[in-house]
């Protein structure tokens, strides 16, 4: 199944006349699960169909599954009123379930009745210490009450099961990075990139952390963090090739012509320079008039740190 399928149900819904079909509307949803696809307020709307005219044509197995993702789809478009009906059939069919349990700490989050919410979670990891959902959840309760160090040690041990969760580690470095701790935020990148070794982005914004840290070490390995973006990128990761002129201006080492590679730390910046330029020629040369000031002023740099 794929997108295109994806957006051609979604065209045969908006222009059905009346109550769309029941298969259209089953289709659509399936494949909003396999697609891992956000689209909360249609999939509420269209769910609020299927739920109210064509359960009959549901197995039992997928009738509750609908029912949850119709729950946690209404809950994310605020849709308390149809989420809390929806969540209460799921309680009347499996009473005091995990599920059941977590989507009515989900309901209680979307009012802003966190306590109650953080109660659901606890009672649940109280029975079933390592549950993932119910875990997760205790982080969106502490950001949501704006408390970033409680979310923090939430998420740690969330991530002290589910070590391999990226999402998790991506979200760990931003709350690290919230609260200007930018060694554990190296940290975090330093795991996601051994994790995602072909995502540049990672590359990047490690770079990005060791630069805020400083030091001459730092510079030289951010600079080299930045270089490998810029090769994953073919040149094309602007962040990047300013982040290389960014370090490049900070670094006082003078670097002798011995060899390939210090030759090539040499020519670094000039050849970001250029590419920066081109890119922007082609782009957006409306812009050029502001980047090159700054970009003459990285390569001032460079020159009085030779």
């Amino acid at each position: 199944m794929s997108e295109l399928e994806l957006e051609e149900v979604e065209r045969s819904l908006r222009n059905a006349k009346g109550v769309p079909p029941a298969d259209k509307l089953i289709k659509y949803l399936r494949l909003v699960r396999e697609l891992h696809v956000r689209d909360s307020p249609t999939v509420a709307r269209y769910g609020n169909i299927l739920l109210r005219h064509y359960k009959s044509h549901l197995s039992e197995e997928e009738l509750w599954l609908v029912h949850e993702q119709v729950a946690v789809a209404a809950l994310d478009a605020h849709a308390l009123p149809f989420a809390a009906s929806v969540i209460k059939a799921i309680n009347r069919r499996f009473p005091e379930s995990v599920r059941a349990r977590r989507l009515q700490g989900m309901y209680f989050e979307a009012g802003g009745d966190f306590s109650r919410a953080e109660e659901m979670y606890r009672d649940i990891l109280a029975t079933h210490p390592n549950n993932e959902m119910a875990l997760k959840r205790m982080v969106s309760v502490e950001r949501s009450r704006g408390n970033t160090g409680a979310a923090i040690e939430a998420l740690r041990r969330y991530l002290d099961t589910f070590g391999n969760d990226k999402e998790a580690w991506e979200e760990l470095a931003e709350l690290y990075l919230e609260v200007l701790n930018y060694r554990q935020a190296a940290f975090c990148y330093e795991e996601l990139i051994m994790m995602g070794p072909g995502n540049s982005s990672f590359y990047t914004r490690y770079a990005d952390v060791l630069y805020t840290i400083g030091g001459a070490a730092n510079y030289k390995t951010a600079r080299s963090y930045y270089a490998k973006a810029i090769e994953m990128t073919a040149g094309g990761s602007l962040r990047a090739l300013f982040g290389v002129l960014a370090c490049s201006a900070h670094i006082t080492e003078k670097v002798a012509l011995q060899d390939a590679r210090s030759r090539a730390q040499i020519e670094l910046p000039e050849v970001s320079t250029q590419a920066l330029l081109r890119i922007y020629k082609t782009h957006a040369p409306d812009k050029l008039p502001f980047v090159e000031p700054i970009l003459a002023k990285l390569a001032a740099g460079q020159a009085g740190a030779q």
